[in-house]
């Protein structure tokens, strides 16, 4: 099975200083995140392995990196019963 390693920049979080402790992000969705980055992948021989995604913050910014896998033909078993 063939696959790519990805790292998607989400420009809309990035965390806010609360005080000198604590930095916080606004709200967001995860599942309209991952939507965009299906977008912004458009391999028809590849998807997202949702399974390897990895979320990190770099200079208070989130990125998200991850695995997509080669779209594999389902393999069909035939069974013969036999009576």
């Amino acid at each position: 099975m063939k696959a790519k390693i990805f790292s998607y920049k989400v420009d809309s979080v990035k965390l806010e200083v609360v005080n000198d402790n604590l930095k916080i992000s606004k709200s967001f969705s995860r599942k309209a995140i991952i939507a965009q980055l299906k977008d912004a992948i458009k391999d028809e021989k590849f998807k997202i392995d949702e399974n390897s995604l990895d979320y990190k913050i770099v200079d208070g910014q989130l990125y998200i990196e991850g695995l997509v896998v080669e779209n594999q033909e389902p393999k069909s078993i035939g069974f013969t019963s036999g009576k």
